[in-house]
């Protein structure tokens, strides 16, 4: 069968193609551009990572030389494909994370400006925001743009040591669900009882950690199989470390996709929640040892900012 990193490849570029289309029809629809623009996926999609049941992560960048008429236009192309991504399965983003919001949509101008003031107060409303948007990709328009923000961006946060453990402390909020002895932690009572949220607990720590080494290290790949090799060549992490890390990380995507074939095949919806006890022997162990590697690279990195502050 294919491996989890090929199907998220295979679904993201599904979702980059039914994004395309409707920037397509939406300027058919309302006219050409008024100025060069770059649609952003943000997230597992910039990451080419998606799965199942994805909601939408996106935004629009805007040549600066767009004046405060071409604006309008702007916002009309965001609703038109923001409104069909939802048509199209792609649910709207909860927290708003959608070139719909103004905030998700401005110049380069602009988005540098709010880089900057992400990056000099990390406050946890900041550093929420920042992980979300600094897993970025130009998926249709001038990729140059996307560029020139991703540039500024490491520019930004590579020597910014207070920024950078900010971010740590957040990532290291969330710990892989093993207990003492390495027993699974699992939910105690409501509807997911004895399960636990693979991609939460799993997936997402891994692409925090991931995430932090690379800005620190001005790593400009975005997918995290790719900044795993960029930090081993950089020598950021040993060759053994920086494989183990990436077979964590296959392990727990590679679980997460069969739970959710599983779910679909038995007619459920597809969800992140796992049940340890569904797994055979051998895969529990497996799980067991990639958050074993989980938990081992988030001390390692909570030592290294507890030294640098």
């Amino acid at each position: 069968g294919m491996r989890a990193h090929q199907i998220s490849r295979v679904l993201t570029a599904i979702s980059d193609t039914v994004t395309c289309r409707l920037i397509e029809l939406a300027i058919e629809h309302l006219g050409p551009a008024p100025a060069p623009f770059c649609w952003l996926g943000f997230g597992s999609q910039a990451r080419g990572e998606q799965l199942i049941g994805a909601d939408q992560d996106n935004g629009l960048l805007i040549d600066d030389r767009a004046g405060e008429l071409d604006l309008a236009w702007f916002e009309k192309l965001a609703h038109f494909v923001c409104d069909g991504l939802n048509e199209c399965g792609y649910p709207y983003c909860n927290g708003k994370v959608m070139a719909t919001t103004a905030e998700w949509r401005q110049r380069l101008q602009g988005w540098k400006a709010t880089v900057d003031g992400w990056t000099r107060t990390p406050t946890p409303d900041a550093v929420m925001r920042v992980s979300i948007f600094f897993d970025l990709r130009a998926v249709y328009g001038d990729p140059g743009l996307c560029q020139r923000l991703q540039q500024h961006m490491l520019m930004r946060t590579q020597k910014n040591t207070i920024f950078q453990a900010a971010l740590a402390a957040n990532v290291l909020d969330q710990t892989p669900p093993l207990g003492i002895f390495r027993r699974f932690v699992v939910e105690r009572n409501g509807e997911h009882r004895d399960e636990f949220d693979i991609k939460k607990r799993g997936v997402m720590p891994m692409v925090d950690l991931i995430r932090i080494h690379s800005l620190a290290h001005g790593v400009d790949a975005v997918n995290s199989r790719e900044r795993l090799q960029q930090l081993m060549q950089k020598k950021v992490f040993t060759i053994v470390d920086g494989r183990n890390l990436q077979d964590a990380f296959d392990t727990i995507q590679q679980l997460r996709v069969e739970n959710q074939s599983r779910q679909l095949a038995a007619g459920l919806q597809a969800s992140n929640y796992l049940n340890p006890k569904d797994l055979p022997e051998l895969e529990r162990k497996h799980l067991k040892d990639a958050f074993t590697i989980v938990h081992d690279s988030q001390e390692a990195l909570r030592n290294h900012y507890r030294q640098g502050l």
